[in-house]
């Protein structure tokens, strides 16, 4: 029997990670502070961030990439109160990646940006896996969707 070799693919996370620090290199050139919003749907990402530019308002330049599978509906939303916003539609892939957000940075005047937060296609799986150059993770859990989701999706919770 003929010995057969398996090809090995580079791990695809390995081109995202590179991607992530120069993402990260370009926000800490800028002194943007970038957070990455993970939640599961409905959980209240976007009521969230309205929230967040109403308190930063007058105090710091907030701006958002938004990224949903399909819609602009949340990325309007925060236009109407007067936060720049950028609109990420992964068409059924369920997280942002490195790519994407550099594609996004270009769409924003990060010039004039103190705090850039991303808000995560909702999903308690995928996006823990994806390093996007962020300063720091941030989870929301709602009580409505009950208290064995950081026992379910130990990797969120742990890496937020």
């Amino acid at each position: 029997m003929a010995e057969m070799k398996v090809p090995v693919v580079r791990n695809i996370l390995e081109v995202n990670e590179r991607l992530a620090q120069e993402n990260r290199r370009i926000f800490d050139a800028k002194k943007i502070l970038v957070l990455n919003l993970m939640s599961s749907p409905g959980a209240g990402k976007i009521s969230v961030l309205e929230r967040t530019a109403e308190a930063l308002q007058g105090r710091y330049t907030m701006a958002v990439i938004e990224g949903d599978i399909q819609s602009s509906f949340d990325a309007e939303r925060l236009q109407r109160k007067g936060v720049q916003a950028v609109q990420i539609n992964t068409d059924g892939a369920c997280h942002l990646d490195s790519n994407m957000i550099r594609t996004a940075m270009e769409s924003l005047q990060l010039d004039a940006v103190d705090v850039l937060l991303i808000e995560n296609v909702g999903n308690l799986v995928c996006p823990a896996e994806f390093n996007l150059g962020a300063h720091d993770k941030v989870t929301i859990l709602s009580v409505a969707e009950g208290d064995d989701k950081p026992i379910k999706y130990p990797l969120m919770f742990q890496i937020s």
